[in-house]
């Protein structure tokens, strides 16, 4: 989500008066308009002159013909799903998607921080196989003993085997104190456990010292994140910390103001955070209006899975000279979706806008380049790995001790 999971920014919903309109006048143009002559196994059809309307007339008539001569029954809503589907897909921008009612439901749910479930977060291991990568702390998950590393084989009765993580985790939600059996491989072992499901709170910002350093990793910017950053950042300094290292590693992005909130408290007043542009060349840019700012030296970890949001606050920080970019080069996300609901429920998102960083350079496609390059030496999960195993974090400590005043 700029999906605004990359920018909530903007929901629009279609006004019920102008959608009864629009219908009206839909099924008048095709019951006036349209005139459809059969020849043989052929099918011409006479449309109005004007694209929009020829197209309309032609999707109409291609669906009827399904529907009369395909060979067997043809579920109607989920043919006009793919046709909806295939209309933002023409644009051949993976983040310009028109979702159904469920499927945007699911979507928006990403924007909040709470959810009833198992309280775990899953992904795919080299060969493809669905694991636990790290549980969340007073979870129904570990309460039931579940741990970080175990590889999911069942849940209730979907096999997971040849599943992918979207399916695992929809099967793993569901109604507070509704009971999922979950089956794990753990040590070449097999586990099956039943958990009751219950409200979790992601915490998305998590905190702790590291000798006279603050450490804050921020894993998704959700809903109230950038208070919860304020709150470790504020902990830390009335603790004396000299140096602060912010953790974006695996960070995908999320909500576009959570990051700007970050900015503006590190930042100088008058800073610029970032700017936007879009087709028509209209800019518009966001700028630090508070007069704090960080005074200790910073150090923004990021991997190659760091994307928009987490980018916005790497480059700002990175191109005003707050903080000291280390890792390697971000994903590469800088483009912006408005996300509208319609009036029955469903939902698209369309890029509207690009990001263009506080220097001038483009964000989308090209990502940011650290001012240090540190590859991860392991091939565990970042979660998994002990304070100790992480190279990329020791030398985000060894730089600010060296460069602490």
């Amino acid at each position: 989500m700029e999906n605004n999971k990359k920018n909530k920014g903007k929901i629009v919903v279609i006004g019920i008066v102008a959608a009864i309109v629009l219908v009206t006048n839909l099924l008048t143009f095709l019951i006036t308009s349209s005139c459809n002559l059969a020849i043989g196994n052929k099918v011409l059809i006479n449309t109005p002159s004007t694209t929009s309307a020829k197209n309309i007339t032609k999707l109409v008539s291609l669906e009827k013909l399904l529907k009369e001569d395909y060979y067997t029954e043809l579920d109607e809503q989920k043919l006009w799903n793919y046709a909806f589907k295939g209309l933002y897909a023409g644009t051949g921008d993976p983040y310009s998607t028109y979702y159904t009612e469920e499927e945007f439901n699911s979507y928006t749910e990403g924007f909040d921080s709470n959810y009833s479930g198992v309280g775990i977060q899953i992904m795919n291991n080299e060969n493809s196989q669905v694991i636990v990568d790290s549980v969340f702390q007073g979870s129904p998950a570990e309460k039931s003993g579940m741990k970080a590393g175990d590889i999911i084989t069942k849940v209730d009765d979907m096999d997971t085997t040849k599943a992918s993580t979207s399916d695992v985790s929809k099967k793993l939600r569901g109604k507070t104190h509704t009971k999922v059996t979950v089956t794990v491989l753990r040590d070449k072992k097999e586990i099956t456990m039943v958990i009751t499901r219950d409200k979790i709170d992601m915490k998305r910002v998590s905190g702790k010292m590291i000798g006279d350093l603050g450490y804050i990793k921020i894993t998704e910017f959700t809903d109230k994140v950038g208070k919860q950053f304020e709150n470790y950042y504020n902990e830390y300094t009335n603790k004396n910390m000299k140096g602060l290292i912010i953790d974006l590693r695996d960070n995908p992005g999320g909500l576009v103001n959570e990051a700007t909130e970050i900015a503006n408290l590190l930042l100088k007043e008058n800073s610029t955070i970032i700017s936007t542009t879009n087709k028509s060349g209209k800019t518009q840019t966001v700028k630090d209006t508070t007069s704090e700012y960080a005074k200790v030296p910073i150090v923004v970890l990021i991997n190659e899975n760091s994307a928009s949001s987490s980018e916005i606050l790497s480059c700002a920080l990175q191109d005003n000279k707050v903080a000291t970019i280390m890792g390697v080069k971000s994903y590469g996300k800088g483009i912006i979706q408005e996300v509208k609901s319609l009036l029955d429920g469903s939902g698209v998102t369309i890029t509207s806008d690009e990001y263009v960083s506080p220097s001038g350079h483009k964000i989308h496609k090209k990502g940011i380049t650290p001012n240090q390059t540190v590859k991860l030496n392991s091939k565990k999960s970042l979660n998994q790995l002990s304070e100790k195993e992480d190279n990329q974090l020791q030398s985000a400590i060894k730089y600010l001790k060296q460069n602490i005043k």
